[in-house]
């Protein structure tokens, strides 16, 4: 389950990619691992996005 901090990137994310640089998004998963939301987006799939718990993005 996303942590709250989690779900405002997304939605950030989210806004940014699809409204205003018209990228689509692919994937939106959570690593059991390491417990950070991935977000794979754009026309070749090159837009990679993980953001932490804490909601840290990289």
């Amino acid at each position: 389950m996303p942590t709250d901090a989690q779900l405002k990137g997304l939605y950030r994310f989210s806004y940014r990619l699809t409204y205003l640089m018209l990228q689509p998004i692919h994937l939106v998963c959570i690593d059991d691992r390491t417990h950070n939301l991935y977000i794979l987006a754009g026309n070749t799939q090159d837009i990679e996005i993980q953001i932490t718990p804490d909601g840290e993005v990289f």
